[in-house]
């Protein structure tokens, strides 16, 4: 096994090298200084996380959900594929297994926010594409969630789709890029084009059509992963005009689909019933924005973003004994919002403050229409239906006293309306959920916010630390429950922690960048997980980059523990403790990039869980160690200038493990390769 892991590894390599360089040449190459993969956000107290486009091209993930799974206290459900996905943080997120989201937290995709209502034993439908983003921040905890929602006690991830000007060098009007790409686990292929047009310095556009296809994974034993195969189109239009200098408009859409044909009902465990099912998952996002940003007028950065989400799920059973109304069902969510945000610069003495105020409304519709039966056309039973009206005002204040000290304030109002539509009828789960007749409604307001504060007691060293109260108002699919449908679950969160950023610490020219932050959370009136009312989580999160004139290294480390019920039951729902490691150098003016990935997480035994056929991904799990090997080459000059070639080896050793919270064994080892090319 050994052998063979090597033998690919020395293939991958040797396949983004140009023929004249020989293995001498890469171990005695001169080497230069470069940067680590990923550039830790010391000047903020706030825990996040940013991704930017080299990471996402060096990562070459499958799936969204497979961009985060280097990320501190952020576990995946089945990241490698998008069907049956989810992620937590901070270990909410995900009730694996069953549902795919908690509404905890917050996911974003150009300003869009995403929905939080589940699909029964189908997830969240997270299927978006990840070649179409240029950027992905991840928040662990409520800091910065208060723009979107109330209820985000987990954290928050956003992500913003590509642009022309990311193609576009200086002077040019047009550009193509094509990139090809292959994986050897699944005999999968990707194939993605990108227009990018600016006829003048008022108009830009880029266009993005791409096709990802990809087999039933196997794992590191050779056992076939069933339906975790999956074709998925996707496509982005996104368009700037400026008619002067001190207005932008902006019009964006973002198209995924994932066809699947004669797979299991239950996305994320198969052997959960014999039912098959065709079943078409697609998500919609659209938006269209002005921003009024008068460059004479530090107080006025207006936007006002009007926003479309439709996401769909249509089921219907074509084998397998007996019939199930979550067996044929349409489900069809759409929401549309619109938002008005001003940003202000200002100071008052010794403070500045740059103040973000903002209003939104939405309203979000629901139908999940039964395809057969004697209450063919109304809701599905396990997916009630209706709207759910929603006006939002939140402010946040970063005040900075000084140099040395910053506060942020934040403050939330949202006021809810939910409104039963298509569930009058009785539906039996369980127990017997009560019909909910057509207009009748419930209302629900929540006030929350937060305090973050950082100090730099050096120009190296700084302190900090957040108090945040959030609400996680009902959603629609909390209609048929009268003890939940009119209570918010509450949370609240404290976080402290430094940071550490300073060059020169060990040689001339390095860069050391250290965070560590601790967190508690405690959270009351539970509604989302059965039998449990309140929930205490605790854990640490630790992050390190470390750029030498000879190598990159990028460190996190993650440990959280919870309870329930006020007692030292477990909560199951936190994820195994883990380490990762990138190492890695550049060569030849940064041409060439090679790293080593290796990660580590410990058993989980904590959790009490043994059935497996119901809850497969919080039975206990073993402990694991994978290795991946990536391998860059972007020539600058000769015959291939400006063309990237990339190969990755993930899980090198071929190991056989399954991730806690995911409900399947992981993908065994898988060459990645591909080839991209701006003209």
């Amino acid at each position: 096994m050994k052998t063979r892991a090597h033998l690919l590894a020395g293939a991958a390599i040797c396949a983004v090298l140009p023929a004249h360089l020989s293995a001498q040449d890469l171990l005695l190459g001169t080497i230069e200084l470069g940067e680590s993969q990923r550039s830790l956000q010391t000047d903020t107290a706030k825990s996040t996380t940013v991704i930017d486009q080299d990471e996402l091209d060096a990562r070459q993930a499958s799936s969204m959900t497979e961009l985060l799974d280097s990320i501190p206290n952020v576990a995946l459900v089945n990241g490698g594929s998008p069907q049956g996905a989810a992620i937590s943080i901070r270990g909410l997120g995900t009730q694996s297994g069953t549902y795919g989201t908690d509404g905890k937290i917050a996911v974003v995709i150009d300003g869009v926010t995403s929905g939080a209502e589940e699909i029964y034993r189908n997830g969240s439908m997270f299927a978006l594409e990840p070649e179409l983003f240029r950027n992905v921040a991840v928040t662990r905890g409520p800091a910065e969630s208060f723009r979107y929602t109330s209820g985000a006690i987990g954290g928050t991830v956003e992500a913003q789709t590509k642009e022309a000007a990311d193609f576009l060098e200086d002077g040019d009007t047009f550009a193509l890029r094509q990139k090809l790409g292959y994986e050897s686990n699944g005999d999968g292929y990707t194939a993605t084009t990108i227009l990018a047009f600016a006829p003048d310095d008022k108009f830009d556009l880029l266009a993005f059509a791409g096709y990802r296809t990809v087999g039933d994974r196997k794992d590191g034993d050779g056992t076939v992963q069933a339906a975790t195969g999956f074709d998925q189109p996707s496509a982005l239009l996104k368009a700037t005009y400026r008619p002067t200098e001190d207005s932008t408009f902006t019009f964006g859409y973002a198209y995924n689909k994932i066809p699947e044909f004669d797979v299991p009902y239950n996305a994320y465990l198969p052997s959960w019933s014999d039912a098959l099912v065709d079943r078409n998952t697609e998500d919609h996002t659209s938006y269209l924005s002005y921003r009024y940003n008068p460059v004479d007028n530090d107080l006025i950065n207006l936007e006002a973003r009007l926003t479309y989400k439709q996401e769909k799920m249509f089921i219907q059973q074509v084998a397998g004994a007996g019939t199930n109304t979550i067996y044929n069902a349409d489900h069809d969510t759409s929401t549309i919002a619109l938002r008005i945000e001003n940003e202000a610069l200002f100071s008052t003495g010794i403070v500045d403050h740059t103040l973000t105020a903002g209003i939104e409304a939405s309203e979000r519709t629901r139908k999940s229409s039964q395809l057969a039966g004697p209450y063919a056309g109304l809701n599905d039973g396990s997916a009630p239906g209706g709207t759910d009206r929603s006006i939002s005002v939140y402010v946040a204040d970063k005040m900075e006293v000084g140099d040395k000290l910053t506060l942020t304030p934040q403050l939330r109002f949202e006021h809810q309306t939910l409104t039963s539509q298509g569930n009058d009828f009785d539906y039996v789960s369980f127990s017997t959920l009560p019909a909910v007749a057509d207009g009748t409604s419930f209302s629900s307001s929540a006030f929350t916010g937060a305090l973050s504060a950082r100090y730099a007691v050096t120009s190296d060293f700084a302190v900090f630390g957040t108090l945040a109260y959030n609400e996680n108002l009902p959603i629609l699919d909390d209609l048929r429950v009268p003890t939940v449908r009119e209570t918010s679950e509450k949370g609240r969160t404290i976080e402290l922690g430094f940071s550490y950023d300073t060059l020169d610490a060990f040689a001339q020219g390095d860069h050391l960048q250290a965070k560590l932050t601790g967190f508690k959370t405690h959270i009351w009136d539970g509604t989302t997980y059965s039998g449990v009312s309140t929930t205490d989580l605790e854990g640490v999160e630790i992050e390190l980059s470390y750029v030498h004139p000879a190598f990159y290294a990028d460190f996190n480390a993650a440990m959280m523990r919870g309870t329930i019920n006020g007692t030292d039951d477990d909560y199951k729902w936190a994820p195994a403790d883990s380490v990762q490691l990138t190492l890695g150098k550049t060569f030849w003016d940064e041409q060439f990039d090679l790293s080593v990935e290796a990660k580590h997480a410990w058993a989980q035994t904590r959790t009490s869980d043994t059935n497996a056929a119901y809850y497969p991904g919080t039975v206990p799990s073993d402990a694991y160690t994978t290795l991946a090997l990536s391998a860059a080459y972007k020539p600058n000059s000769g015959w291939a200038e400006g063309v990237e070639f990339r190969a990755t080896i993930e899980n090198l050793t071929d190991e056989t493990y399954r991730p806690y919270l995911s409900t399947r064994n992981a993908s065994g080892r898988n060459l990645k390769l591909s080839i991209a090319k701006t003209f």
